[in-house]
């Protein structure tokens, strides 16, 4: 019995690192007095998330978070705990803990969690709960920035327009070019009936 302990503990933090190393989030909480039926129900709601929850004591939780070296982590993993393992959407998830806890907060808790990184408290924890998914908040990014946008293209439209209307201008002012004149003929060279003289005139006989 001791080796299978052993081997399920093992099997246990093997695939804890694995998933802690692909995607590491996690929420820490305590199900203390939770009947089994309504640990099932948060359960299956954390799968309907893409979530996962796994029950650890203190030893094998430590040993699954050393990796990520968060400060404070590891005071939050006393006694045995659940380890919620989120998708790589996180907001939906804190929202079902937060209120799976409202609905069971003698039974329930929610120590802290750690986000890209950082160590939340349970007070941090229930604020992320609190906003929007991220499609309403990428919406709202959006409209905040859409307005400066808009004006700056239309400037850019309204200084290209200008720039075309001047070229316009500017070609219908030019002046047709003149046709090539043909150069003037060079003068012919005089020749004796040009200057009225005799053959033999002004020549001594």
């Amino acid at each position: 019995m001791a080796k299978v302990g052993r081997f399920v503990k093992e099997s246990i933090l093997e695939e804890l690192s694995a998933r802690l190393s692909e995607q590491p989030n996690l929420f820490v909480t305590t199900l203390g007095r939770l009947p089994a039926s309504e640990a099932d129900r948060l359960r299956q709601q954390l799968y309907s998330s893409k979530a996962k929850l796994v029950m650890v004591k203190r030893r094998i939780g430590r040993r699954a978070v050393d990796a990520l070296k968060v400060p404070g982590l590891v005071e939050l993993l006393e006694g045995s705990v659940g380890l919620v393992l989120p998708s790589e959407d996180v907001l939906p998830t804190a929202k079902l803990l937060v209120d799976f806890v409202k609905a069971h907060e003698e039974q329930v808790t929610v120590r802290g969690a750690v986000i890209d990184g950082q160590l939340l408290d349970t007070k941090r924890v229930v604020e992320l709960a609190g906003l929007p998914p991220k499609p309403v908040l990428l919406a709202q990014v959006v409209a905040t920035i859409e307005a400066p946008i808009a004006d700056v293209i239309f400037t850019i439209e309204r200084l290209i327009g200008d720039i075309a209307w001047v070229a316009e201008q500017a070609a219908a002012k030019k002046p047709a070019e003149q046709p090539a004149q043909p150069a003037p003929a060079a003068p012919a060279a005089p020749n004796a009936q040009d200057t009225g003289s005799q053959p033999g005139e002004g020549t001594p006989a």
